[in-house]
C-alpha cells in the first residue's frame, strides 16, 4: 500500500497547511468521483480483474478521497479526526508494509503455518466483504467511528492476504 501511504501524507500536509485545494474536495462531484472509483476498484478486485495489491491500494486511496470530501463539511471546522486519521492510516500501513509484507519471504516455517492458520480463521472476514463494509461506514457519518474501525480491519486483513500470496508464490 505504498501509494495509499503517500496519499495519506499528502492529505495530511494539505489539511495541516489549510491548502487552497481543500474546498475543491468538498464539491459533490469530486468526492462522488472518489466513491465511484472505490466501487470500480472493489468490483475489479472481487471479480479478480486486478491484482490484490493494485485494487486494495486504489480502493483505500479512493475511499480516503471520498471520506474527506464528504465528511469534512459535516463536522465542525478543525475537527481533529481530519488531522489524525490520515496520519494513523499512513503509520498503520507503513508498519504493516515494513513488519509483515516486506519480511514475508523470510518467514520461517512456523510463522508460515501460523499465517496459514490465521488466514483460514480470518476467511470469514472476506476482503471484498470488508471493503463493502468500509463503503457502508463511509455512507454513515453519524456513526463516525465505524469507518475508521472497518478501514483498520480492511488494512490488517489485506496485509495478511498479501503476505500469504507472497509465501504461496515461493
Amino acid at each position: 500500500m505504498p501509494i495509499f501511504i503517500i496519499f495519506c501524507i499528502v492529505l495530511t500536509t494539505l489539511v495541516q497547511t489549510q491548502s487552497l485545494y481543500l474546498p475543491f474536495m468538498h464539491d459533490e462531484a469530486v468526492w462522488m468521483a472518489g466513491a465511484y472509483l472505490a466501487g470500480l476498484f472493489l468490483l475489479g478486485g472481487c471479480l479478480k480483474k486486478l491484482p490484490c495489491s493494485v485494487w486494495q491500494d486504489g480502493f483505500c486511496c479512493s475511499v480516503l478521497w471520498a471520506w474527506y470530501g464528504y465528511w469534512e463539511p459535516l463536522f465542525s471546522k478543525g475537527s481533529p479526526m481530519f488531522h489524525v486519521f490520515p496520519i494513523y492510516y499512513a503509520l498503520l500501513c507503513g508498519w504493516m508494509l515494513l513488519a509483515f509484507i516486506n519480511k514475508a519471504p523470510r518467514f520461517d516455517r512456523e510463522s508460515r503455518e501460523a499465517l496459514r492458520y490465521l488466514q483460514h480463521y480470518l476467511s470469514r472476514f472476506d476482503t471484498c466483504a470488508l471493503a463493502v463494509a468500509v463503503l457502508i461506514g463511509l455512507a454513515m457519518p453519524e456513526h463516525y467511528l465505524l469507518y475508521p474501525i472497518v478501514m483498520t480491519l480492511f488494512i490488517v486483513r489485506s496485509t495478511f492476504q498479501r503476505c500469504l500470496e507472497i509465501i504461496e508464490s515461493q
